[in-house]
């Protein structure tokens, strides 16, 4: 009675115990059923082989005593006497004696024939070897007489049943006969032959509570079974006789009578259209095989105790070690330890103990590694901006990647289309892309060179390389190589774009602040090389160079303002080329003064031509001015200045319709962006506003916008929804009514249409992403 206690206080083993328990009763309850039906089958299959082979012996016989009697009744027929008899018409009886003598000798001489038959058409009389010399007596009893009177069209040499009513069991008679005189021979056989034979295999069968039977196609009884038996025969005879109309000669089956199953075996004669058919019980011929079942599971049941019972003692013993691990963890615990273990089984428990060593194991190195790290960026940080910051004992204490010792080289690496980058990218996204680049520039660099890169303040890395132990060269064409791949691989991946900028090779890293400012200053000619450039200070000599005093070329000056002011495309452009072509070699500082003088040029043609003209020119240069100054290349200051060209260009060429159904479309937007919470909002409303005909400004509106009115209100209500969906906590039947929609199910519908997804789903994905 402690056994169970003992192993129950111990839940990890208990459930092992139970779970292999478990899965050993199904595996074998599995194997012995799938064993059993295999058993089952290849047990059908045996016996309908024995079937087959009992009733094709038996076809056998059938088929071999028809043709034997065929061939007698053929050759009867030849005989003198019998043709005399056939033919006659005046009888002799002492002749009549003398020929019925002869032909009984004949059928005493066969083990299987009874009587020969012969009706004479002519005298209207049978002559039978069993009859007497009575002329209207055919030797049995007047079955064949009547047979004859009833049938009008009989087969000839086929075995023919003859039921007379002192017969227990039909006997079989073939006749053969001419149709030119109707007189027949009939030859009779014994049926013992048949059915002595039958009832002897039906009685050694008779274990087996099964029968044979015969019957014609009809499903008509050629033989009567003797045997207690409980198979429904006359039902059986229905199902063969279907089967024998549908064509089928043999066959093979499993048939339910009355909640009782049968195996029915049947095969046809084709030379005397009889079926030869065996049925037995289901049940009975499976008998064995249930017996073997019964003492399989019992052997199986004891096995299994015992199994358990040893599985009980080995396992026991194997979990000894667990047991003793458990103390040792456990140790001084008792009081907690006992209360863990009763909620917890034992793996459970080691397993919370090793993530709570883990956890905590972890947490002290990414402490550590954090403070590491912490504390190496702001030496770096310190190095790079001043190097006198940092006396040789702090720098002693850093586990720097570079030899400080050693030659250096200083790296700028700018991030391309900075202010896309910070539109698109969120304060997470941010860390996480430039913790990225740092680690995948030293898995790059680590291969060649030793290194170090720090994240600047200013959104730039600062890269320090120095030459690996192993004597790898720092040459610049190697180091430009390298870098290229870092390139490519940062945009691949991240599809960041990155210029960067290399200086020159220092012996000490006291020198480092003053280089820094030297490379960071050679990064602002990205201005010149265009996105992804890698500078070298021999790239970026001549401009800095031309460092002297800039003055803005008055003739390009005046034939800027002169192609504005005449609308000459193809004159500004040109004007335009060549004066970026001169600023391509200018030192940075002019590069700026100058593109910015030229937008002022662009500004004063522009106050000019409103100031002499009805027709006004409306560009918002204080928004030029903005978007000049995230401009990162002359390339890109080209293209938008020759789109201002173009801007002023079109007001200009406008007609005052164009201009006024412009004005109308900017009017309408304003008033929708403005209105969009206001539920009764619409095409309507916005016209009566305006003092219109709906119909005007629903046509101008599609003609400017390729689009209705209820359809912009409709974007611009949605956008503002998803904002408040991703900013804000507010429920969606509140956002729902913040822009301006009263209907949810209509809410929800554009919602997905226009988004493919739900509100509800929108923010569950959101949060998730979070």
């Amino acid at each position: 009675m402690k056994i169970l206690p003992k192993y129950r206080s111990r839940k990890y083993l208990f459930r092992l115990l139970l779970s292999i328990s478990i899965v050993t009763v199904i595996f074998l309850a599995i194997s012995s059923s799938l064993l059993y039906y295999i058993s089952e089958n290849k047990m059908l299959q045996m016996q309908q082989q024995a079937d087959l082979k009992v009733l094709s012996q038996i076809k056998y016989n059938i088929d071999n005593l028809n043709e034997t009697v065929k061939n007698i009744t053929v050759s009867t027929t030849m005989d003198s006497d019998v043709i005399y008899l056939l033919n006659t018409s005046v009888m002799d009886k002492g002749e009549l004696a003398q020929k019925l003598n002869r032909l009984d000798k004949m059928v005493s001489g066969s083990m299987f024939l009874q009587s020969v038959t012969i009706y004479n058409a002519n005298t209207g009389c049978y002559y039978s070897t069993q009859s007497s010399i009575n002329c209207a007596d055919d030797g049995m009893n007047g079955s064949l007489s009547k047979y004859i009177k009833s049938h009008k069209d009989i087969p000839r040499l086929k075995f023919i049943p003859i039921s007379g009513v002192q017969e227990k069991s039909p006997v079989f008679s073939m006749f053969i006969y001419d149709e030119l005189t109707d007189s027949k021979l009939i030859v009779t056989l014994k049926p013992s032959w048949l059915f002595d034979n039958i009832s002897n295999l039906n009685h050694v069968d008779s274990e087996q509570q099964g029968t044979i039977f015969v019957t014609d196609k009809s499903g008509t009884p050629l033989l009567e079974t003797t045997m207690n038996t409980q198979v429904p025969l006359d039902e059986y005879r229905e199902v063969i006789r279907n089967r024998a109309e549908a064509g089928v000669d043999q066959d093979y089956l499993v048939y339910e009578s009355d909640s009782n199953k049968f195996i029915l075996s049947f095969m046809s004669s084709s030379q005397s259209d009889w079926i030869i058919a065996s049925v037995q019980p289901y049940q009975v011929v499976l008998g064995k095989l249930h017996e073997m079942r019964k003492i399989s599971l019992i052997i199986i049941s004891v096995v299994l105790v015992l199994s358990i019972a040893v599985s009980l003692i080995i396992a026991y013993r194997l979990y000894r070690p667990i047991e003793n691990m458990l103390q040792q963890m456990l140790g001084k615990r008792t009081s907690s330890g006992a209360d863990k273990r009763s909620d917890l089984d034992e793996l459970k428990l080691i397993t919370n103990e090793y993530q709570d060593a883990m956890h905590k194991l972890v947490n002290l190195e990414k402490e550590e590694y954090s403070q590491r790290d912490q504390l190496k960026t702001f030496a770096l940080r310190r190095l790079i901006s001043d190097a006198s910051l940092l006396t040789p004992q702090e720098i002693q204490q850093i586990q720097w990647d570079i030899d400080l010792q050693q030659k250096l080289r200083l790296c700028v690496l700018l991030i391309d289309d900075l202010e896309e980058f910070e539109r698109q990218s969120s304060d997470s996204d941010k860390r996480l892309y430039k913790f990225a680049i740092a680690n995948i520039t030293k898995e790059i660099l680590a291969r060649d060179l030793h290194c170090e890169i720090v994240p600047m303040q200013n959104d730039h890395f600062v890269l320090l390389v120095g030459e690996a132990q192993e004597g790898s060269s720092m040459r610049l064409e190697n180091l430009k190589g390298i870098l290229q791949e870092l390139q490519q691989t940062i945009l691949a991946y991240y599809r960041i774009s990155l210029s960067i900028a290399i200086g020159d090779e220092t012996q000490e890293y006291s020198q480092l602040s003053r280089q820094y400012g030297q490379v960071l200053e050679n990064a602002s000619y990205r201005i010149v090389h265009g996105k992804s450039c890698i500078i070298t200070s021999e790239m970026v000599e001549r401009n800095k160079g031309n460092n002297g005093p800039f003055q803005f070329p008055t003739e390009a000056e005046k034939k800027i303002l002169e192609s504005i002011k005449s609308g000459q495309s193809t004159k500004f452009r040109e004007q335009l080329e060549g004066l970026f072509h001169q600023l391509e070699s200018l030192h940075y500082n002019n590069i700026i003064y100058s593109v910015f003088h030229l937008l002022a040029i662009l500004n004063q043609a522009v106050g000019e031509m409103n100031s002499h003209s009805v027709r006004q020119v409306n560009l918002d240069f204080k928004y030029q001015y903005q978007q000049l100054l995230k401009q990162e290349s002359l390339q890109a200051m080209f293209n938008m200045f020759s789109n201002i060209f173009e801007e002023i260009h079109g007001q200009r060429s406008q007609d005052f319709k164009t201009q006024s159904n412009r004005i109308l479309i900017d009017t309408i937007k304003e008033i929708i962006e403005e209105q969009y919470e206001d539920a009764n909002l619409s095409l309507s409303s916005i016209a009566s506003t305006m003092k219109l005909s709906s119909a005007h400004v629903s046509k101008q509106f599609r003609q400017q916008e390729s689009m209705s009115i209820s359809e912009y209100i409709n974007e611009v209500r949605l956008r503002n929804a998803l904002a408040l969906l991703e900013n804000n906590d507010y429920s969606i039947s509140r956002i729902m009514d913040m822009v301006g929609y009263s209907n949810e199910s209509y809410f929800f519908k554009l919602f997905k249409k226009k988004f493919g997804t739900t509100p509800k789903e929108y923010r569950f994905k959101k949060v998730l992403d979070e």
